[in-house]
């Protein structure tokens, strides 16, 4: 799972850089089909090497689950690949007189992976997040399945921006993708980054600073997922 996910968003990540590196080689603009031409060969290629070092930071997988991983990345990066192409020929087509840049404004995400000094509000110096647009709205990918807390990433990203940047953030989306027979499938979570939200994420934060200033520890939840990457440790003190 881990190294899925790693995998998902590097692949997201990859489309996005080459086709605004594609749109900003060409002012006038870059037609979809050439887009598509250019990219959808290089798959199997751009993948494998995603792969690897996705492995380098997890763990080295089966050969059956890599082989697994490797079909459902290569589909995801055909979609997305697909999907900016025809992004792209639609802005082209309404906006004929339109430069690189507007067109990729308007057919593109505008940033991803934004860096944010989140020590401001408690967090890491160098938080990384998944897609922010000038809408005042944090988007964040997960690979996995839904779980209750997975809002609560989001406002921690938009706490750490307002901090830095002094604009408010007040709408989260989670994006969660899945590749099922060949096909990526998405579902969108919106909400509201209320007082609420805001005062939740702050008192899970500060109790995970008091585990950390006493040294207790937390314990174990009530159920140990198999895929955890600490499972073998929690197995094997409690042989």
């Amino acid at each position: 799972k881990m190294t899925r996910g790693i995998a998902f968003h590097e692949v997201c990540s990859r489309v996005v850089h080459e086709v605004k590196r594609m749109l900003f080689e060409e002012p006038s603009g870059v037609p979809g089909y050439i887009i598509i031409d250019r990219l959808l060969p290089q798959g199997e290629m751009v993948v494998e090497g995603i792969l690897l070092r996705a492995e380098e930071r997890t763990a080295r997988l089966s050969p059956r689950d890599e082989e697994t991983l490797k079909r459902e990345t290569l589909a995801l990066y055909r979609f997305l690949v697909i999907q900016a192409a025809a992004k792209v020929d639609q802005a082209l087509s309404k906006y004929p007189h339109a430069t690189a840049d507007s067109i990729m404004n308007v057919a593109i995400p505008p940033i991803i992976e934004r860096r944010v000094d989140g020590s401001l509000v408690g967090l890491s110096r160098e938080l990384s997040v998944d897609i922010y647009t000038p809408y005042n709205a944090v988007a964040d990918l997960k690979t996995g399945e839904v779980r209750d807390f997975h809002p609560y990433t989001v406002t921690g990203y938009a706490l750490a921006l307002e901090a830095e940047d002094g604009i408010p953030i007040n709408y989260g989306i989670i994006t969660y993708v899945k590749v099922v027979r060949g096909v990526p499938r998405f579902k969108i979570r919106c909400f509201l980054v209320g007082n609420e939200l805001r005062r939740e994420f702050l008192e899970l934060r500060d109790e995970a600073y008091t585990l950390l200033e006493v040294g207790r520890d937390p314990g174990k939840p009530p159920r140990c997922p198999g895929y955890c990457p600490y499972y073998k440790v929690c197995i094997g003190e409690l042989g």
